[in-house]
């Protein structure tokens, strides 16, 4: 049922043809096989391709924002080595050029020594100059010398990392070139099967019926905003702040329909981390950027516990966040191809609830 492909697509095809294989169907599988098992096998395919997806997303933005901090810091360390320099340069004249010399240079004070000895008549002149250089401020100098030593190190360690995460990065951005090859690869299979199957196995994606929860919406559930926005106020019992958190709700509601877009913080499309960060800033809370972060974030609570504005932290890896937003339901920005929505708290496996600090 696969087309033949060269180039790019076909390593993408080689994982589709190796996804059949491991249930048992073969490269004819469209016309050797049961309908069923084609949708099965599309449905499969497609969702381990979604998670692996959603993982690299969160990594990616990991790195991401790790490569922004390390370059604030390595600005910061030029500033302050800047400041150090010019402290310096105050002792580079006349005889301050000399203290600084021999701090700087141990072995100048020798070699100063040897070039008196040899002059004799300059005895009394090097005795005036060593008490005028005792007068300075031997603490500045000590200090200047620390900092530059500590600036220097910083530097150096900061642009080893700067290195080693642009490389991971680069990594990154390769791996999700990869996976996008995948998803093309499995959207063409699914282009392959006739109407009814294309139509069974969209529906089954679209509702979580893999098993990954991801595209589970409930479009004929949903609630209006001020259904919500009155839900937060009545269902409270935790003594959270419930401004911010129908400041939070409104937020993410005005995204509903926005494009899931790789790394991305709004205002046009959103990551499911990025979605989080965004509607909470609204709120005045400012959150991490990833989905593992945001699961340290706040108190910990219990499903039976959980309020309005409370993060949901789903899979073993901490790879996807939505945020409850009452009536059973959260919002949350489900992965490539889709758009932000709502969906049951319950439709993927949840590893965490957090109440965000603040809230």
């Amino acid at each position: 049922m696969h087309r033949q492909t060269s180039g790019p697509g076909h390593r993408a095809a080689s994982v589709t043809a190796a996804a059949c294989a491991a249930l048992g169907l073969g490269a004819g599988v469209g016309h050797a096989q049961p309908a069923s098992d084609v949708r099965q096998a599309a449905e499969q395919h497609i969702s381990t391709l979604y998670a692996q997806a959603e993982a690299a997303t969160q990594r990616f933005d990991a790195d991401e924002e790790r490569i922004a901090q390390l370059q604030a810091a390595i600005n910061d360390a030029d500033g302050q080595s800047a400041q150090t320099r010019q402290l310096l340069d105050t002792l580079d004249g006349g005889l301050g050029r000399l203290a600084a010399q021999q701090y700087r240079d141990p072995d100048y004070s020798s070699a100063l020594a040897l070039l008196f000895a040899t002059h004799p008549d300059n005895y009394l002149q090097r005795a005036g100059m060593n008490d005028r250089v005792a007068a300075l401020d031997d603490q500045q100098i000590r200090v200047a010398e620390q900092a530059q030593r500590q600036l220097d190190a910083l530097s150096t360690l900061g642009e080893q990392e700067l290195q080693e995460l642009q490389a991971a990065r680069t990594q990154l951005v390769s791996s999700r070139s990869l996976i996008q090859a995948e998803l093309a690869q499995a959207r063409q299979q699914l282009a392959d099967l006739d109407a009814a199957d294309q139509q069974a196995v969209t529906h089954a994606l679209a509702q979580g019926a893999t098993g990954d929860g991801l595209g589970t919406s409930v479009p004929a559930q949903a609630p209006s905003l001020g259904t919500l926005l009155t839900t937060v106020a009545s269902d409270v019992s935790q003594g959270i702040d419930v401004p911010r958190a129908q400041k939070a709700i409104e937020s993410a509601y005005a995204e509903l329909g926005k494009p899931y877009i790789w790394g991305a913080v709004g205002p046009d499309g959103f990551d499911c981390s990025g979605l989080m960060q965004h509607v909470w800033s609204a709120a005045g809370v400012m959150l991490p950027r990833t989905s593992q972060e945001q699961a340290d974030a706040g108190q910990t609570v219990s499903l039976s516990d959980i309020e309005p504005g409370d993060l949901v932290i789903y899979f073993s890896g901490r790879t996807h966040v939505g945020m409850y937003v009452g009536n059973g339901l959260i919002i949350h920005a489900p992965r490539p191809g889709s758009a932000v929505q709502f969906a049951s708290v319950t439709s993927m496996p949840i590893s965490t609830i957090v109440r965000p600090d603040g809230s």
